[in-house]
């Protein structure tokens, strides 16, 4: 309530300059006192007063005015001024009360329409309300139209009701929705319209919920005996329920469309799911577990009309020979379920689940919001032999005569089915029709399809079998003939090269004393006869004896070099290792090139074939050492042939044969082109890393290259680009087999004009042996 200081009033400038004015023009002095008798204005110049004349606000005295008896006309000019600054001040009061009201609503509307979730929306307006007015417990229900019911969509407090829907019209809640106004109960224990049960109530306040002049719903609030609502508290909540109301239109909007839209969803996903997929199980298991999402039941089974096989609850094959002929047996295929569920799946006989099947098998739909409440006890027994408390059942009849039954539906509780939860099921199964009708086709052109395909790959691994025994024939016949002639020949040479090698040393130590025997004479004989002397100079003593110690010395080296040849072709052939063993990688393409030297030198227009080796750090590898040689022997040769037959002119550059070697290890990398293998080992992991457990060789010429024509059939076997008699087409065919025994990985990255590269990639360790410890 708005109140007013007397004592700041009569001490204002502007009011104290105008009572001077006045006792001035009227003649008279004053003395202007509080309640409390404290002065507060005083103009007599004695202190004699003949009257106290009271200034009142409402009846009650907040000053005195003192003095004659004109005095009395400033009491009641005060008590004028006073009247007005209250009835000022409430105006003021009573603006600002409604302002923080609007500002309150405000900041409830923004708060409740946060959210588009319905239940969200109910349960912020209850608590708002309850915040707002205050309140032991409070309540949401909507109201459905069509069943004339009212549903609790939110509450909190201690639960008012025991029921958790109430007819319009039933009760206090009723009554209010069904009149359509407020309503304030605040002895509830005298109100006929409440039950026993609700006696814990001891106040009531109650409004519809209103959208364009429909009801919607209704929001209450409940006290106990200490709480009385007021014509106030009325005015709120329904200030309140208007903001409500459209809150919680929105969000009944809302959820429409995204049920329509999630509906729309599904049927487009379903129908999606059977153009792009012919597989039959695919397309059921992703329909129960779409539907079930969406109904958000507890179960959702897709059932097969099947023959008689098999007894559930005996586990054992049904003797056909007693089985009535029109009997049939059903088996649930594809199931979604809750995880708290057992599963369904498995077959039953139409004895066991009865009348249900009687009346899908007439093509009949069965629906039922509570299966206990079916005046069919054999339909309820069936379905509870399936475990449903609530179902919803349509056949699919099929073009082949079998039928199919989608059933969707509760196992625990009842549920209400909506008529578009049976469009939207009925939808489904007209789709699941047609991809059964689709599937049943594509399984008869696929078995067709699967036959001949069979023959042709039958017959054609026959092929491949028979080129892969050729190839390795002649492989082995190769290698053996190799590997004993390489073995005689190093035989046959290693023994005079010892011979030689060993009989040098003993030479080199007589010429030297046959030498120093000469100097002995020299200096002891300083004059020797003119014969001796004659034949000296004939013999150019001095020239021998500087150049015979380099004559023998050049013999010397010569003889190891025959020793590193004979080194190289025995390393090469390694005819004494017929197990993986760990090998030095380098040494073996040193081997390969120092074969092949030869063939490098500059002969006519071609010039010589420099070799660059960049050789990484290997560990020792395990592998077939006489293979991995051969495989070096194919690619490099082959790389001399497309260097040989052009000149220097041609390539515009040195010809060039790199060898690069590297630790890799084995993660997802592209490799079609040179510049992606070459940019790849740059950022490749080195040895050190523990992932590292493949080694690379990448062995590249700076030739002409080949099109991808080539470049695909490179290793069919007898595929050759060289001339007749100068290929057989098989050096690169049994390279790659002897990559791919190794586990490894043999790959060819060229293009015209700019050389070829082989990327031989094997592991560290043999992974057969890996396996077989694994």
């Amino acid at each position: 309530m708005a109140q007013v200081n007397f004592r700041k009033l009569v001490t204002k400038r502007e009011i104290s300059n105008v009572i001077n004015d006045i006792t001035n023009a009227i003649g008279t002095s004053i003395c202007i006192e509080n309640a409390d008798g404290k002065k507060l204005l005083d103009t007599q110049t004695n202190n004699v007063s003949n009257h106290r004349y009271p200034v009142e606000l409402s009846g009650e005295a907040i000053g005195w005015v003192s003095g004659e008896e004109k005095a009395s006309a400033v009491a009641r000019l005060l008590s004028y001024i006073v009247k007005q600054e209250f009835e000022k001040k409430s105006l003021a009061d009573e603006v600002l009360k409604k302002y923080h009201e609007m500002e309150l609503f405000r900041d409830i509307f923004t708060r409740i329409t946060a959210s588009l979730d319905l239940k969200e929306v109910a349960q912020s307006i209850v608590e708002e309300a309850g915040n707002l007015i205050e309140a032991t417990s409070g309540l949401i229900m909507l109201l459905d139209r069509d069943t004339c019911q009212l549903e609790i969509l939110s509450e909190f407090g201690q639960n008012c009701y025991s029921k958790e829907h109430l007819m319009l019209g039933e009760g206090a809640i009723g009554r209010i929705v069904q009149k359509g106004r407020g309503e304030i109960v605040n002895n509830v224990l005298c109100d006929p319209r409440f039950v026993s049960s609700q006696s814990q109530i001891g106040s009531l306040i109650c409004v519809p919920l209103k959208t364009k002049d429909q009801i919607i719903g209704a929001i209450a609030l409940f006290g106990d005996t200490d709480i009385t609502y007021s014509t106030e508290d009325l005015q709120l909540l329904t200030v309140l329920s208007l903001q409500a109301a459209v809150a919680i239109e929105n969000a009944l909007l809302h959820q429409k469309q995204l049920h329509e839209s999630r509906r729309e969803a599904l049927i487009f996903k379903l129908t999606n799911q059977i153009h792009n997929s012919l597989d039959l199980d695919t397309i059921l298991s992703t329909t129960v577990r779409e539907l079930r999402n969406f109904l958000e039941v507890e179960r959702c089974l897709f059932v097969w009309q099947r023959p008689a096989l098999l007894c559930i609850e005996t586990n054992c094959p049904i003797d056909l020979n007693v089985w009535p002929e029109n009997q049939q047996n059903w088996e649930v295929v594809h199931e979604a379920k809750i995880p708290e569920l057992t599963s369904s799946i498995g077959y039953y006989s139409s004895a066991e689940i009865g009348a249900f099947t009687k009346k899908l098998l007439n093509k009949g739909i069965i629906w039922m919001d509570e299966v206990k409440m079916s005046p069919d006890a054999a339909i309820q027994q069936s379905l509870e032999k399936l475990d449903f408390s609530a179902v919803m059942a349509f056949p699919i009849q099929t073009h082949f005569e079998t039928i199919g039954i989608l059933i969707c539906g509760n196992s625990r509780e009842a549920k209400t089915w909506s008529a578009q939860e049976v469009l939207l099921l009925q939808q489904v199964a007209n789709q699941l029709a047609i991809a059964l009708h689709q599937a049943a086709l594509y399984n008869e052109a696929a078995i067709a399809a699967f036959v001949a395909q069979a023959k042709a790959e039958e017959l054609q691994l026959t092929l491949q079998e028979l080129q892969q025994t050729q190839t390795q024939l002649i492989q082995s016949e190769k290698m053996s003939s190799l590997g004993q002639l390489v073995a005689g020949v190093a035989h046959e040479i290693n023994n005079p090269i010892n011979f030689i090698n060993g009989n040098l040393c003993h030479a080199k130590e007589y010429v030297n004393d046959l030498f120093n025997l000469l100097q002995l004479y020299q200096q002891h004989y300083h004059d020797p006869v003119a014969e001796i002397q004659t034949f000296m100079e004939q013999i150019e003593l001095d020239f021998m004896a500087e150049d015979l110690p380099k004559l023998l010395s050049s013999m010397h080296l010569g003889v190891d070099r025959i020793r590193q040849l004979v080194l190289s072709l025995r390393n090469f052939s390694r005819l004494d290792e017929a197990q993986m063993k760990p090998v030095d990688i380098h040494e073996g393409i040193d081997s390969t090139l120092l074969i092949l030297q030869n063939r490098m030198k500059a002969k006519g227009e071609s010039p010589t074939i420099q070799v660059i080796k960049e050789y990484g750090k290997l560990p020792l590898v395990e592998c077939y050492a006489s293979q991995i040689n051969q495989v070096f022997m194919n690619i490099i040769a082959n790389a001399i042939d497309a260097l040989e037959g052009f000149s220097r002119q041609e390539l515009n550059s040195l010809h060039t044969i790199r060898i690069h070697t590297q630790v890799i290890d084995t993660k997802p990398r592209i490799l079609e082109t040179q510049q992606q293998a070459a940019a790849y080992l740059a950022e490749a992991t080195t040895g050190n890393n523990s992932n590292s457990d493949h080694i690379v060789i990448l062995i590249s010429d700076n030739g002409p290259g080949m099109n991808e024509e080539v470049r695909s059939r490179l290793f069919d076997p007898f595929f050759t680009t060289k001339p007749v008699g100068k290929g057989t087409g098989l050096g690169l065919s049994i390279s790659y087999q002897i990559v791919e025994k190794h586990g490894g990985i043999l790959k060819c990255l060229s293009q015209p004009g700019q050389g070829a590269a082989f990327w031989i990639e094997i592991p560290i360790r043999n992974q057969l042996k890996i396996v077989a410890k694994g």
